[in-house]
C-alpha cells in the first residue's frame, strides 16, 4: 500500500484475494440477472405495434432506475466476494437470504418508481397506468419498499460484519478493517433512512391540498447520496490518520 493517502479511496485500499467466481458467485450472478429479467418481463407483452412500442419506451426510466439499484446490489456483493474470499457456512446463507430478498424486492421496487415517474411527469413517463385508489394504499407501496430495502441493507451489515469478525483469518490490516467498519456503517445508514421512511409514511397526515407532503417519504432516500460519501470519508480520515 504505498499509493499516498490523497489519491486513494476505499475501494483501492481493499486487497483482491479472490480471482476466480466460485459456484456461490454464480448462482448469486444468475439471480441478479433473472432480477433484472423480472424487471423487463413485467412490462406485460412485446409491442407488436409502433404505438406500443412508444408507449413501452416511456417506461425506461423507471427500468433505468431499478436496473441501477440491482446493480448497486451486485456491484457490493461482488466486491465483498472478492475482498473478503469467504464461502464458510455464515457466508453462504447471508449470500443466498440477499438473493431471497434481491427477488422478492423486484415488484416492489418497479412499482414505487413507476408511481414517482408518472407522479412527477403527470403519467407521461409510464408505460402502462398506474393506479392508486386510496391513500391507505400509497401508504402501503412506501412501506413494502422501505422494508424491502431495510433487509437488504441489514443483510450487507451483516456480511461486512462477519468479514470482520474473520479479520484474523484473512489477513486483514488496519486500513482494511477501517473500510469494512465504514462499509458497515454506510449500510447501517441506509437501514436507518429505509425505517425513517417507513415510519414517515406510515404517520404522515396526507392531504390532498398538500400534494407534496405524497413525496415526503420518497425523498428521504436522497439522504443515502450524503451517507455513503460520508462513510467513505470518513474511512480515509482515520486512515490518514493513522499513518500520520
Amino acid at each position: 500500500m504505498n499509493t499516498p493517502i490523497k489519491q486513494r479511496n476505499p475501494d483501492n485500499v481493499m486487497r483482491v484475494r479472490r480471482h476466480q467466481a466460485t459456484r456461490l458467485e454464480g448462482f448469486v450472478d444468475s439471480a441478479f440477472a433473472f432480477a433484472v429479467t423480472l424487471i423487463v418481463m413485467s412490462v406485460g407483452h412485446v409491442p407488436s405495434s409502433v404505438p406500443e412500442m412508444l408507449q413501452a419506451l416511456r417506461g425506461l426510466p423507471t427500468f433505468a432506475a431499478c436496473f441501477l439499484m440491482i446493480s448497486r446490489f451486485w456491484a457490493n456483493h461482488r466486491s465483498w466476494s472478492r475482498h473478503y474470499d469467504l464461502e464458510d457456512k455464515t457466508a453462504v446463507v447471508l449470500s443466498l437470504i440477499l438473493v431471497f430478498f434481491v427477488l422478492s424486492y423486484v415488484y416492489p421496487l418497479r412499482l414505487l418508481f413507476s408511481i414517482s415517474f408518472a407522479s412527477a411527469t403527470h403519467q407521461w413517463l409510464a408505460d402502462s397506468p398506474i393506479e392508486i385508489h386510496s391513500i391507505d394504499e400509497l401508504r402501503a407501496a412506501y412501506v413494502v419498499f422501505g422494508i424491502g430495502l431495510a433487509a437488504i441493507s441489514l443483510t450487507f451489515v451483516l456480511l461486512f460484519r462477519h468479514a470482520l469478525r474473520s479479520a484474523e483469518r484473512i489477513g486483514l490490516d488496519a486500513d482494511e478493517r477501517i473500510v469494512t467498519r465504514a462499509r458497515i456503517f454506510g449500510w447501517a445508514c441506509t437501514l436507518g433512512v429505509s425505517l425513517m421512511s417507513v415510519a414517515t409514511a406510515c404517520v404522515i397526515p396526507f392531504d390532498v391540498t398538500k400534494p407534496w407532503l405524497f413525496a415526503v417519504p420518497g425523498c428521504m432516500y436522497w439522504l443515502l447520496i450524503f451517507s455513503r460519501r460520508g462513510a467513505d470519508r470518513m474511512a480515509m480520515r482515520q486512515i490518514a490518520a493513522r499513518v500520520a
